[in-house]
C-alpha cells in the first residue's frame, strides 16, 4: 500500500511539472516569429544636440545599424580615494528624469542575461533611473519602488534613461526611437537560469524536482527548453535586423571589463562620462550569483547542444553580416570532469 501511494505521488508530481510547462509555453506574451528583413539604411545620420537633457550626442562610428562608441578608459584619472560614503551618496542621488526628457531607448535582452544588473550599473553611472515595459506589474515590487523608480510609471513617459524589455516583435522594436542596447549572454546559462526562475520562483517547484527533470531529460524540461532556445535566437536576430540604432553588449565582456562596457553604454545613451560614478558602479554592483545554478551535470543532451549551437551560429552570422563583432566563444553549461 505504501509503495502504491509513492507511485501515485510521483505520477502527480510529473503531471504537475508537464502541465506547468505547457502553461508556461502558451501563456508567454513574447512573440516567437521572425520578421522579414528590412532594407538597411547605410547613411550616417548627422550628429544632433540633445537639448532636453543638456548633453551633446557623441559622434559614433556606424557599421550599418550597429554603433561602436569610441571609448578609451585608459584616460580615466587614477581613482584610489573613492570612499564608501561617496559611493553611497552617488547611489542615493539617482533621480527619475522629467517627463519626456529622455529618448525612448530600450535595454533589450533574453531573460536572465543580466538586465537588472546592467540597469543598476547604468543608473549609478548616469545618475538617472531606468524604466521597464513591465512597469504595470512591477510597480508594486519593493525593489522597483526603492531602486528602479522610473519603473513604477509608464515607460512611454520617457522618464528613464533606458527601458528594460524582453520582447522582440517588429512593432515593439520600432517604438524605441532612441534605439536600443542589446545585451547578449551565453544561452547555455541564461536558458537554465530562466527555467529555475520561473518554475522555482513563480511555480514553487523545488530545485531538486527541477534538477531531476533536467537530468532525466523528461518532457517537462524538453517542453520548455526548445521554445526557449528559439526565443533566445529570435529575440537577438529581430533586434539586430530591425532596430535602426543599436549597441551590442556581451554579458561576458561586461563581467570581464565593466568600466569599458559601462562607458560604451553611457556614451551611446548621450550622457556625460563621469569616471568616479562609473568606478562606483563597478565596485558596488556585481552580477547576481543566482544566475548560475550550482549543478554538477550538463543538463543538455548532445542533440540539444547541436540545436543550440546552430542557433548561436545563426545569431553570430547575423551579427557579422550587420558589421558587428562576433559573439564570444561560448562554453557549454559545465565543463566535463576529467
Amino acid at each position: 500500500m505504501k509503495s502504491t501511494s509513492l507511485i501515485l505521488l510521483s505520477a502527480c508530481t510529473v503531471s504537475l511539472l508537464i502541465g506547468s510547462a505547457v502553461l508556461y509555453n502558451v501563456s508567454r506574451h513574447e512573440t516567437q516569429h521572425l520578421v522579414p528583413k528590412h532594407k538597411v539604411d547605410r547613411k550616417v545620420p548627422p550628429t544632433k544636440s540633445n537639448s532636453q537633457t543638456g548633453n551633446r550626442r557623441v559622434p559614433m562610428s556606424k557599421e550599418w545599424n550597429l554603433k561602436y562608441p569610441s571609448v578609451n578608459v585608459t584616460n580615466f584619472p587614477q581613482i584610489d580615494d573613492l570612499s564608501e560614503e561617496e559611493c553611497q551618496s552617488m547611489i542615493d542621488d539617482v533621480v527619475v528624469a522629467p517627463a519626456y526628457s529622455m529618448p525612448l531607448t530600450a535595454l533589450a535582452s533574453f531573460p536572465r542575461s543580466g538586465n537588472s544588473w546592467t540597469r543598476s550599473l547604468i543608473q549609478v553611472a548616469t545618475r538617472y533611473s531606468t524604466g521597464s515595459i513591465y512597469w504595470f506589474r512591477e510597480k508594486k515590487e519593493e525593489r522597483v519602488q526603492k531602486w528602479f523608480k522610473a519603473g513604477t510609471e509608464d515607460f512611454n513617459l520617457r522618464k528613464g534613461v533606458c527601458v528594460k524589455s524582453h520582447l522582440f516583435a517588429a512593432d515593439h522594436i520600432s517604438m524605441f526611437k532612441g534605439g536600443a542596447i542589446l545585451l547578449i549572454r551565453n544561452p547555455h546559462y541564461s536558458v537554465v537560469s530562466e527555467y529555475f526562475r520561473f518554475f522555482a520562483g513563480v511555480k514553487n517547484f523545488t530545485q531538486s524536482e527541477l534538477k531531476t527533470s533536467m537530468e532525466k531529460s523528461n518532457e517537462h524540461w524538453t517542453n520548455v527548453l526548445l521554445p526557449q532556445f528559439r526565443r533566445w535566437k529570435n529575440l537577438n536576430i529581430n533586434w539586430l535586423m530591425n532596430c535602426k540604432r543599436l549597441l551590442v553588449v556581451f554579458f561576458e565582456e561586461l563581467e570581464k571589463n565593466p568600466a569599458h562596457e559601462i562607458t560604451r553604454m553611457v556614451t551611446f545613451l548621450g550622457q556625460p562620462i563621469l569616471p568616479r560614478r562609473i568606478m562606483c558602479a563597478v565596485r558596488n554592483f556585481q552580477p547576481m550569483e543566482k544566475h548560475r545554478s550550482q549543478m554538477t551535470f550538463d543538463p543538455y543532451t548532445p542533440e540539444m547542444h547541436d540545436l543550440l549551437n546552430s542557433y548561436i551560429e545563426q545569431v553570430n552570422i547575423t551579427l557579422i553580416l550587420k558589421g558587428g563583432k562576433p559573439l564570444p566563444s561560448y562554453e557549454n553549461y559545465v565543463k566535463p570532469s576529467v
